[in-house]
Order: structure tokens, then C-alpha cells, then sequence
């Protein structure tokens, strides 16, 4: 039997960022039940709430943000669809790998095993960041199975995001590698504070965010990158693209608007005010209505 791979910097790190987690399950505004998919890469650990016989809504989160940033949005959700939000595996939450995932068609072969694991035959599908950079592939090497897919500030997908690598992921990246430099804390504050651009933080989901940036691991492989018009042409299912009107991770909110328009056939733009880089968390009531309108288009 494979090992599991330890996914925080400390036992301590791991209560730490696990007693964040268990704060927002607390808050958990539905009945839930959590199940465990195991897969070539590990278990992956599943908040499911929603009528059993629902169309099936599928939530992948934002690097290192755990399947709970959804759970402003799972209440209204779960009224129409069975909801569920997965902790993607090789990341420090409740999944646990036993090998990193090191190509986009590893996501897409662990994606296959969990959805096949759940008995999900078709489903709509929604990603934030990191999460729609690969809901975006699943979506074009799955045509027969996603029907709608929702991108949320996808990382990179659409547009160069520098700002993301500079103020975000080098520095995360720095102290996975030399966990012991002085300043961690202090580091990592900032670059929370960073994504929020000044709005108002949630109470329970950032003290998570942040102790996630600080004790969580990182074991996957695959950096996000633009995709080519040629390769969204692949994607069959209706897209809809959300940014906040505070996303940062771009080198330019346009542009990067101006871009998803020529790459993406048919995609629909909807901005939310007030609204940064975790947008479904930032102004969920906004973000509820659109989704919901749109899956039921």
C-alpha cells in the first residue's frame, strides 16, 4: 500500500490549517455528507450536499483556498443541484496523495477517477483559478461529459498573469523550498492582503486562506499556462467566464477580457463588483444569481 505523502510543513501547521477548515464545515449552511474517491494519486475528500437525484455541479477551488471558499455559495446551489466541492488532491487540505500530479493529463486522469468514482456520467463544472485553469482542459478532453463549464479568474487560461507569480506564488514557492527562512508569516500576510485589494476579508474562510499560505504543501507539477484558440475550439459545453472587478492576477484585466473573447467561441462574461480574485467568496449573492442563471439556461 502506498504511503501518503505529508502535505503540511509541520504536524503543528497541519492542526493549525485544519482547525480553520473545520470552523467553516462548522458554518456549513446545508446537510453535507464527506466522501473519499480513491485514485491513482491518492484519496480525494468530498463535501457533497443537494438532493441525491440532482443534476450534479462539480466545484473545483483556487491553489491552496480548500473546497470550503465554496461554502458561501453551496446553500443556493444545493436548492437546484447536488454540490460537490473537492479538495484537489496534492495540496494541503483534506485529501491526501500518495504521488504528485506532474502533467495536465495526470489532472485529467485523477478528474476521470473522481467523477467516475461519485457515478457522475454528465455534469456542469466550475473553477476558480487554479481550479478553472484545469476545469478548462477537462472541459476540452471531456466534451461528452461537461455540459457547462464556469472559469473564475482562471490562472493564466486567458491571459499572462505575472502580477499572480510575483506578489503569490514565488513567494509561496520560496518558503516550500526553504520553509525555516525568517519572515514567513509576515511574507505570506501580504500576499493575502495582496489578493484582497483592500475589500473586506470573510471571518471564518481567510483565517483558512491564510494558515493555508503558511503551512500548507505543494506537490504538484504543472504551472498554468494560456491555451490556444485551437485548443478551446475542443470545448463543446457553453462557457461562462467571471472575473471580479478587483482581480489582480492579470497583467490586465482587459486585455485579458479581450483575450478570452477571441479564444473562447460563444464564452460569457459577466464582472462582479466588489469582488477580487476569490470571487465566489468576495460576493457570493452576485456570484449565486449568475451561476444559477446560467446552469439553468
Amino acid at each position: 500500500m502506498s504511503t501518503f505523502i505529508p502535505m503540511f510543513t509541520s504536524p503543528e501547521g497541519e492542526f493549525e490549517v485544519m482547525r480553520a477548515y473545520q470552523t467553516i464545515m462548522n458554518k456549513w449552511p446545508v446537510p453535507f455528507k464527506e466522501v473519499i474517491i480513491f485514485t491513482s494519486f491518492g484519496e480525494t475528500h468530498i463535501t457533497v450536499s443537494g438532493p441525491e437525484n440532482a443534476a450534479p455541479v462539480v466545484l473545483l477551488h483556487a491553489l491552496l483556498a480548500g473546497s470550503v471558499s465554496w461554502y458561501r455559495n453551496v446553500e443556493a446551489l444545493s436548492q437546484v443541484y447536488r454540490v460537490y466541492a473537492v479538495d484537489v488532491v496534492g495540496e494541503g487540505n483534506k485529501s491526501h496523495p500518495v504521488r504528485p500530479i506532474t502533467s495536465l493529463d495526470d489532472f485529467l486522469h485523477w478528474f476521470t477517477e473522481v467523477i467516475d468514482g461519485l457515478g457522475i456520467d454528465t455534469l456542469y463544472l466550475a473553477g476558480n483559478s487554479y481550479g478553472g485553469f484545469t476545469a478548462a482542459y477537462y472541459a476540452m478532453k471531456l466534451p461528452e461529459r461537461i455540459l457547462k463549464v464556469v472559469l473564475i479568474g482562471p490562472a493564466a487560461t486567458i491571459s499572462p498573469m505575472r502580477p499572480f507569480y510575483t506578489h503569490m506564488f514565488i513567494p509561496k514557492a520560496m518558503y516550500a523550498f526553504f520553509p525555516k527562512l525568517p519572515g514567513l508569516k509576515r511574507v505570506m500576510r501580504n500576499s493575502v492582503n495582496w489578493m484582497h485589494k483592500g475589500l473586506p476579508v470573510d471571518p471564518f474562510w481567510e483565517p483558512f486562506f491564510y494558515s493555508s499560505m503558511v503551512y500548507g504543501g505543494l506537490i504538484n507539477q504543472v504551472l498554468p499556462r494560456m491555451y490556444s484558440k485551437e485548443e478551446f475550439a475542443q470545448i463543446k459545453a457553453k462557457v461562462l467566464l467571471i472575473l471580479g472587478e478587483q482581480e489582480a492576477i492579470y497583467n490586465n484585466l482587459q486585455s485579458a477580457v479581450r483575450s478570452a473573447r477571441e479564444l473562447i467561441p460563444n464564452v460569457k462574461v459577466e464582472m462582479i463588483p466588489a469582488a477580487h480574485h476569490v470571487t465566489a467568496v468576495a460576493n457570493p449573492e452576485k456570484v449565486n444569481q449568475i451561476l444559477l442563471q446560467f446552469f439553468a439556461e
